[in-house]
């Protein structure tokens, strides 16, 4: 986090203050960031789920809808997100109980083994990373919204424990040594990423901050490392069940490591030599990417554990996420003054924050996307009286959404490309707010017109 002030503050005094309401504050109100990109997917799918997925002017009513005010909401509009947001969020609200249905008792909802509340929360993920990458470079940037140095719960603290989340959700744990042989599929193409950034990087001089992940560490090689390490783990478990209790071993063995000296270490130290000592942030926080990433894959098998309920059931369900909530967000205020909130090290605040927040997302997802919007698609369905003449179906979602679960990878390495183009011919940091809002929204249609495209080719890269 930057902090503006006329004369050095101490380490401890540091420490102090981000461990404090501060952080209890930061993370709701980052959290709070989200809700713009969430009401646009949700506005998306009730005012543009009748055209065609493939749909060009499905896709630039989406983007006005999703893209355009991601853009303004985070930098010249950023006063006037909250409005937005309870504007939106009544009026769907309105919207859905104005049009109430109920299909009947023996109506099921369909979960399915890749719940589409998950494919919602990873385009969550890469839609905010991709306008925060580029936004933070410009000063109508907020402070507020940069990533953190020590302790801090801020907006682009998020990113690194989406992205976790989003690979364990959708990954196995590996039950024998023979999964293991899997691996390479999926590690080596992240740690090839990193590599390159790293080679890349050095090559142009560009500049990155250490504080980050270290010197030549970055978040592919740390999602990599994270696969690799959290498939070894898991072979130490019997069930899917009993990897709640590995992951939270894990984290309270990782904290007390943090508690013993780690943690100063990692935020006093300026020293950048030796591999160990040059990247201690991304390496202190490996252990604290694992202890999340087995979390969510275990959450997933819970979630997913019935994929056809009826009312009742799924009413259930989403009571025992919503204590869930409580909970969650329970521990991350009382881990703000405990233990503090630390990206850079991936500590127990941190990683129950991330956890909350998806899970608060997933909840609120589910409520609409997989109860609300698909008791409304069986009114209308019922209404027609014929299924084929609807052309909306109950469990579909806006095309932004398919375009970035299709080629979600690729949508961030072209926004990582542009980032960087536009860093190094544009010179953002001395550009206006209007100037702003036009470079992000062409850099925003750019990156979601290209995996657009490719979903209408019916092209998967990655």
């Amino acid at each position: 986090m930057d902090l503006e002030v006329n004369e050095p503050i101490a380490h401890d005094q540091l420490i102090l203050d981000l461990k404090s309401w501060r952080s209890v504050s930061e993370s709701v109100d980052s959290f709070l960031v989200i809700i713009p990109t969430l009401l646009g997917f949700v506005l998306s799918r009730i005012l543009c789920g009748h055209l065609s997925l493939t749909s060009t002017r499905r896709f630039l009513l989406e983007f006005l809808l999703i893209g355009l005010p991601s853009v303004i909401l985070v930098t010249v509009g950023n006063a006037y997100s909250s409005t937005y947001s309870w504007v939106g969020s009544i009026a769907i609200m309105g919207y859905l109980y104005g049009n109430h249905y109920h299909p009947g008792k023996d109506f099921k909802y369909v979960v399915g083994k890749r719940p589409i509340v998950f494919t919602l929360l990873r385009a969550t993920a890469y839609s905010g990373t991709c306008v925060a990458i580029l936004a933070v470079d410009f000063p109508s940037y907020p402070h507020d919204y940069r990533k953190s140095r020590t302790f801090g719960a801020a907006a682009m603290d998020m990113g690194i424990g989406l992205f976790v989340v989003n690979m364990g959700l959708v990954s196995q744990r590996a039950k024998s040594l023979a999964d293991l042989r899997r691996l390479p599929k999926s590690v080596v193409p992240l740690l090839v990423l990193g590599l390159a950034r790293t080679l890349v990087i050095t090559m142009i001089d560009y500049h990155q901050d250490d504080s980050e992940y270290g010197k030549h560490l970055n978040a592919f090689f740390i999602l990599g490392f994270t696969k690799l390490l959290g498939s070894l783990y898991s072979l130490l478990v019997s069930s899917d069940a009993q990897l709640l209790g590995l992951a939270l071993g894990l984290l309270l063995v990782h904290e007390v490591i943090l508690q013993l000296g780690l943690t100063s270490f990692v935020m006093a130290s300026d020293s950048r030599e030796g591999f160990l000592t040059a990247n201690r942030e991304g390496l202190s926080s490996l252990h604290g990417c694992v202890a999340l990433y087995l979390l969510s894959i275990y959450f997933a098998k819970w979630y997913t554990s019935q994929d056809h309920l009826n009312y009742h059931q799924l009413m259930t369900k989403l009571g025992k996420m919503f204590l869930m909530v409580i909970v969650c967000w329970g521990l991350v205020f009382a881990s703000a003054y405990i233990t503090g909130i630390a990206r850079v090290t991936f500590n127990f605040g941190y990683v129950t924050w991330i956890f909350a927040v998806a899970i608060s997302l997933i909840m609120i997802y589910a409520f609409i996307f997989e109860l609300k919007l698909v008791n409304l698609a069986t009114k209308k369905q019922n209404s027609v009286g014929d299924a084929k003449k609807l052309k909306i179906t109950p469990y579909s979602l806006p095309t932004f959404v398919e375009s970035l679960n299709m080629n979600g990878l690729t949508h961030f390495m072209l926004s990582n490309f542009l980032t960087g183009i536009v860093n190094m011919t544009l010179n953002p940091g001395k550009r206006n707010g209007i100037d702003c809002v036009l470079i992000l929204s062409l850099y925003m249609f750019i990156c979601s017109g290209a995996v657009f495209l490719m979903l209408r080719k019916g092209i998967r890269l990655a």
